[in-house]
């Protein structure tokens, strides 16, 4: 009975998280942004570019999927995830359930997750399928592009998501950190010589494109790093990021306004 009363408690929080994130405002936005790459796709082959092949999709997806759209969308909807209901003070009737802290900010986490894959998986896999119908591809002949971009969606939403959520519990105003880190230290140290680039999230998601990829736009990308590590040192991550946010989230105490 225990272990059915949790599955329950655990899918009334998923879902009210996941409603949440993709039925609002915040949701139709970050829907539009997490599909202008099958935007993107779509205007090449109507602007009939003649250059517009797999080669080309990479090279424009790097830069606006990976280091703008997936950066983007994770920090919109994680940051949201217990900031604004702490704020709205709507986080009481979620405290006054027989369900402890950790185990609503993990069951959000999941609601988090999922939302981001509804919201940047399937615009990603129709720019793939429109790139390669007007290149004349056969949908197989690239499919490992395709699956390294898929790998970094998913290995990279985990670890920005677990990031962005610890600073939302952790600060008052966590938008302006998440930007700083996501827009301002992601590029600046990506692009330093040396051992500094191992610092950010976006060097090990460029290193699983260039070891996935055999052709692509980073097969000179300066690193060490095997798909499987990379891999690795990003499940560390998020799981070390979403433990020290429980841990935050559990000692933080909530005064209801009057």
């Amino acid at each position: 009975m225990d272990v059915l009363l949790s599955v329950r408690q655990a899918g009334v929080v998923f879902f009210l998280t996941l409603r949440y994130l993709l039925t609002t405002r915040r949701g139709i936005a970050t829907a539009l942004l997490g599909g202008l790459p099958f935007l993107l796709a779509v205007a090449l082959a109507i602007g009939r570019v003649g250059t517009f092949d797999i080669l080309l999709f990479q090279t424009l997806m790097v830069p606006l999927f990976l280091q703008v759209v997936l950066v983007f969308v994770t920090l919109v909807l994680a940051t949201a995830l217990i900031r604004e209901e702490i704020e709205d003070t709507t986080i009481h009737y979620l405290l006054t359930r027989p369900v402890s802290k950790p185990a609503i900010a993990l069951y959000k986490y999941a609601g988090y997750f999922v939302a981001m894959l509804v919201l940047l998986v399937p615009p990603l896999c129709l720019a793939y399928v429109v790139t390669q119908g007007y290149a004349r591809d056969p949908l197989g002949a690239d499919l490992d592009v395709l699956a390294a971009f898929l790998a970094t969606t998913v290995l990279g939403g985990a670890a920005y998501g677990a990031l962005f959520t610890f600073l939302s519990v952790l600060l008052r105003r966590p938008l302006p950190a998440g930007l700083l880190f996501g827009f301002v230290w992601e590029s600046i140290v990506g692009s330093i010589p040396g051992d500094v680039p191992k610092l950010s999230i976006i060097h090990y998601l460029k290193s699983i494109l260039k070891d996935i990829v055999g052709v692509g736009p980073l097969s000179s990308y300066p690193t060490d790093i095997s798909a499987g590590v990379a891999a690795a040192v990003l499940l560390v991550f998020t799981a070390v990021a979403l433990v020290l946010a429980l841990v935050v989230f559990q000692q933080s105490e909530f005064k209801q306004k009057a």
